[in-house]
């Protein structure tokens, strides 16, 4: 006789053992001035869901930093938004097109509207840096930054 349900002498289900590799998750997007909200909703999304809702206001005001950059200042015609997670660090990538390197961060004098994104970065995240492209070879260079969230434990 068949039955819907399983045996009651079998042991009881386990939790699934979390996984000591990073999180990956990636994100293609068309360079478009729409680039930098989907990027950031993108990363915010990521946090809210592995439970790092703390960092989502500063790493989306990074994230959106970055893919400006990248849709003002890049070639090509995509980028590329990379989010790793390994407790308790977090961070985010964006690829382009464009071996220009970004100049230094540094906040500019007076009211100057453009050249305060990276100073953003700098001055919020606990680490930022370049990297070389992309694997595949499409994009020429990473930009990234780096925050510290809270231990699984603490979750």
């Amino acid at each position: 006789m068949d039955s819907d349900h399983e045996s009651d002498d079998r042991p009881p289900r386990r939790p699934p053992v979390p996984s000591r590799d990073p999180y990956v998750y990636t994100l293609q997007s068309s360079r478009h001035a729409t680039s930098a909200r989907v990027c950031r909703d993108f990363v915010a999304c990521v946090l809210n869901s592995v439970g790092q809702e703390e960092l989502v206001d500063t790493a989306t005001l990074c994230t959106s930093e970055l893919a400006t950059n990248a849709f003002l200042h890049a070639e090509g015609d995509s980028v590329m938004l990379r989010v790793v997670i390994e407790p308790p660090r977090f961070r985010v990538l964006v690829y382009d097109a464009s071996a220009e390197l970004p100049t230094a961060a540094c906040l500019p004098e007076g009211d100057r509207l453009h050249g305060r994104g990276l100073g953003l970065v700098a001055a919020l995240a606990d680490a930022w840096g370049t990297s070389e492209g992309d694997a595949v070879g499409i994009y020429a260079k990473g930009v990234w930054f780096e925050l510290a969230g809270k231990e699984e434990d603490e979750a």
